[in-house]
């Protein structure tokens, strides 16, 4: 009897060394990076989960670990505080893909040193937030129904301050 083999769905890491599913959502979180080669999906797993059992380890957590490895990356390397649940991680990517930081391979994360051009790149490149929605209400605006009578009062008030008649 012949037996069936499975492609492996994450050739990044070895599927002995990491559950299957979870390699496909730390491929795909990393993927959103602009990290495209295996060497580097592999390289870039290892160093999110460092430290840990990563046989048990399930995809949420994973990636909940990669996110945090990155957010310490991020905020280290464009010396930002936290500024709100996932907004530096948002900000970051951006100007990590803006960048095209991935060119420099996993190295670039795992490392302490940040190559001095893509410290500048991501620095340059990161998106300015967008300014907090407040309420406000607008001003009532009136309807001027007949135009000449209303230059006919602005000729005839001419030496006078004009004022806005907008309350």
């Amino acid at each position: 009897m012949d037996s069936v083999t499975t492609p492996n769905t994450c050739p990044s890491v070895p599927t002995d060394w990491v559950r299957p599913e979870t390699c496909v959502a730390l491929d795909a979180f990393f993927q959103g990076f602009g990290f495209e080669a295996a060497e580097d999906l592999a390289a870039l797993a290892a160093w999110a989960l460092e430290g840990v059992t990563a046989s048990n380890v399930k995809p949420q957590a994973a990636v909940a670990l990669a996110r945090a490895r990155m957010e310490t990356w991020l905020t280290r390397v464009l010396d930002m505080d936290v500024v709100g649940e996932g907004r530096l991680l948002t900000r970051g990517r951006a100007a990590f893909v803006l960048s095209d930081g991935a060119r420099f391979g996993a190295s670039v994360l795992t490392r302490d040193a940040v190559p001095r051009e893509l410290y500048r790149a991501l620095r340059a490149a990161v998106p300015v937030p967008t300014p907090a929605q407040v309420a406000t209400q607008m001003p009532e605006q009136q309807l001027v129904l007949w135009p000449l009578g209303e230059r006919l009062r602005r000729w005839l008030r001419a030496g006078q301050p004009d004022m806005s008649v907008s309350r």
